[in-house]
């Protein structure tokens, strides 16, 4: 049989007559007219076992025997399989050609495959190939075309049948069912009420089987990120997908598939409290933007009538569509026999390039079409063989120290146990990753970025959240607790969380620990029996609890206490002035703040206009009618007589020490006085001198023995 614009024709090609004859009808050979088939797939086999009279002859066990695949591209389903002999002539001569539908094939080892005639009287062939990858790669397109042959119904191509009459109308019918939608479509857009009745009316009368579905230009286009929650029966995780909203959830399933091997008669999908429906997009569930969730649960196997076939097929399928179209729903996957028909209950998925939409009489397109389908086959095939043949390097790889797997080099831990890669184990130089590895590395590299990310947004987070914290002077409790005073219920906001310790109280009895607290410091009130919180409330916390005259109190109850407790300080000689310092040695006049008054230090009185020698004379002439100036040269004349004050021994004023070391200068001669010895430092001559005035340190002894540094 060959193929000619009429149809198969018999002729025999390369044999005499008599050996014509003797051939059964379905062994005769044949020859392809150029630009009616295209060959999928040709391979130099052996023939080593025949029941068929011509591949006994001597001769046919050489390797000049080929198995050649073929297809009609402009009739699906149409596939022949023929055995060539290329010796002696240099042409190619058919000895036997079957279509695809009619045969049986079976691989008996791994160079060694079986084909067999599904009729009677069921003749057998077994022929050897060179390799065992080239025979691997031969039954993986065997048996995928053998699956698209059985898919689709056999129709006649002999010559006119009498019910084209019929086909012709029921195309007639069907172009005129699609017009109607279309026009239908367009009322509907247009919001024509009316028209749009009448079309759905006719719609309804055919009796036409529709689909309806909003248009896919509609939804917005842009890929988000969809945060899949993953649940079985035992255990759970989270991954993160890339998705359109108008994606249908058949779509998404078959997504899952590619990228996870779930199979999509495993997944169960509940987005927004909703059970997903395949026909819907996922914009209809809520899903439009970044960080949006999902949650995906996964069958047993069992549970959902899943077959290790079955999978494997699918998964076949798959990986020769590539992945799966965004405009148009995806058929489920679902398994077929690779030796029969499917079933009549579901519909097998698809394993080869689909058919071009061309009439018979378009040839021309046909063979134009042809380069384009075998593009496809060229692209599409390598990526199965990577992922079907067997690894020849498989010595490379690190086994398991746990359960001696032996891993790919560059897996970080074991694929079955997730034992960590061996630390001394160094990946070869010269190897190079395969499709699945590439694709596994960069899902890794997907999550890691994925993790990264997550972990900047979530610190972004907790930063804006201490950041509004920090700008609230009240921390209010997050969650429901008892105050821990009066032991009130406080609901969630009701309380104060103190920053320093976080302990939770009401207001009220924080308002009044504040109020009773006689320190500058309110301790935190937290007792009990073991414990007590050395931790204060923070001036802020303070000023938040307590109204603001309440609050002014507490400032000058903190001041007064600070001043009273602090050393070295002087509060202002004005009367009810509450100015007050802290000094130093070297500094003699405090300018109040307050009052603007000048405090001399040395005499602890104010004399503006005066030094103290002046004051101090004005002081001694006010006695005699003043009371106050009285008061005042007793109280000098007693620090002299106790010895906190002492008169200089060059002018004779009044001069007192206030801290430090046992050096003064007199304020108003400049006279440097020893304190320990109440006479001159120096001698006659001046700073330096040492025959005269305390003589300090000199042969290295002290002027007196209670000397704090006098020099």
């Amino acid at each position: 049989m060959s193929l000619s614009s009429g149809g198969w024709t018999n002729h025999t090609a390369g044999l005499t007559p008599d050996q014509s004859a003797a051939l059964p009808h379905h062994y005769g050979a044949s020859q392809s007219q150029l630009g009616c088939l295209t060959v999928l797939m040709s391979v130099r086999v052996s023939v080593c076992h025949s029941g068929i009279r011509p591949l006994c002859l001597p001769g046919a066990g050489d390797e000049s025997l080929r198995l050649q695949l073929s297809m009609d591209p402009g009739k699906s389903g149409e596939f022949r399989l023929s055995l060539q002999d290329s010796s002696g002539t240099g042409r190619s001569v058919t000895i036997a050609e079957y279509d695809l539908r009619t045969v049986k094939y079976e691989v008996k080892s791994p160079k060694c495959h079986e084909l067999s005639l599904a009729a009677p009287p069921h003749d057998r062939i077994s022929f050897n190939f060179r390799c065992e990858q080239e025979a691997q790669e031969w039954a993986t397109v065997v048996m995928s075309s053998l699956r698209e042959a059985h898919r689709v119904t056999p129709q006649d191509n002999g010559t006119q049948s009498p019910l084209d009459g019929l086909h012709l109308q029921n195309t007639s019918a069907l172009q005129q069912t699609e017009e109607t939608c279309i026009e239908l479509t367009r009322a509907i857009e247009a919001g024509d009420m009316q028209s749009a009745s009448v079309f759905a009316a006719t719609l309804a009368r055919q009796h036409a089987a529709l689909k309806i579905q909003p248009s896919a230009r509609d939804c917005e286009d842009t890929e988000i990120h969809l945060a899949v929650v993953v649940e079985d029966s035992s255990s759970s995780c989270c991954v993160t997908v890339k998705v359109f909203p108008h994606m249908t959830t058949a779509v998404l399933k078959q997504q899952m598939f590619l990228e996870y091997g779930f199979h999509p008669r495993v997944q169960r999908w509940v987005i927004g409290q909703c059970l997903c429906t395949d026909q819907r997009s996922l914009a209809s569930y809520g899903v439009r933007q970044d960080g949006d969730t999902a949650f995906l649960y996964l069958l047993s196997a069992r549970h959902a009538r899943l077959t290790l076939q079955a999978l494997q097929q699918d998964q076949e399928s798959a990986l020769l569509l590539g992945p799966p179209s965004l405009s148009l729903p995806t058929p489920p996957l679902l398994p077929t026999s690779a030796n029969g028909p499917a079933s009549q209950d579901r519909k097998p998925y698809t394993t080869l390039p689909p058919r071009l939409n061309t009439s018979s009489n378009t040839g021309g397109s046909d063979r134009g079409n042809i380069s384009e389908i075998r593009d496809l086959i060229n692209l599409e095939m390598p990526q199965l063989n990577e992922a079907l043949t067997p690894n020849t390097t498989s010595s490379q790889g690190w086994p398991c120290p746990s359960c001696t797997y032996i891993n790919k080099p560059t897996r970080p831990g074991c694929e079955i146990c997730s034992t960590n890669r061996p630390e001394n184990y160094v990946i070869p130089g010269g190897y190079r990753p395969d499709a699945l590895e590439l694709r596994r590395i960069q899902q890794e590299k997907e999550a890691i970025r994925q993790y990264q990310q997550a972990k900047e947004e979530e610190r972004r987070e907790n930063f804006a959240r201490l950041v509004m914290l920090d700008g609230q002077d009240l921390v209010p409790n997050p969650e429901p607790v008892d105050c821990k005073i009066c032991y009130v219920e406080l609901q969630s906001g009701e309380g104060v969380l103190l920053r320093e310790c976080l302990h939770c109280f009401c207001r009220e009895c924080l308002r009044s620990v504040i109020m009773l607290s006689e320190e500058p410091e309110v301790p935190c009130p937290y007792r009990d029996d073991t414990y007590a919180c050395s931790c204060s409330l923070q001036e802020r916390e303070i000023r938040a609890l307590v109204p603001a005259e309440e609050y002014e109190r507490w400032l000058q109850r903190g001041l007064s206490v600070a001043e009273s407790r602090c050393e070295g300080s002087y509060h202002c000689a004005t009367p009810d002035c509450p100015g007050w310092c802290v000094y130093e040695d070297t500094v003699n006049v405090f300018h109040c703040p307050v009052c603007k008054k000048h405090n001399c230090l040395i005499c602890k009185y104010i004399h503006e206009g005066m030094n103290c020698k002046q004051y101090q004379d004005d002081l001694a002439a006010r006695a005699i009618n003043d009371s106050a100036a009285r008061r005042t040269t007793h109280l000098l004349k007693t620090l002299v007589q106790s010895g906190e004050a002492m008169h200089c021994p060059q002018c004779g004023i009044i001069v007192q020490k206030r801290d430090g070391c046992d050096w003064l200068r007199c304020t108003v001669c400049h006279t440097e006085i020893c304190w320990v010895t109440r006479g001159p430092r120096w001698g006659p001559g001046g700073p330096g001198d040492t025959s005269g005035g305390c003589r300090c340190n000199v042969n290295n002894q002290k002027c007196h023995p209670k000397c704090q540094n006098c020099h």
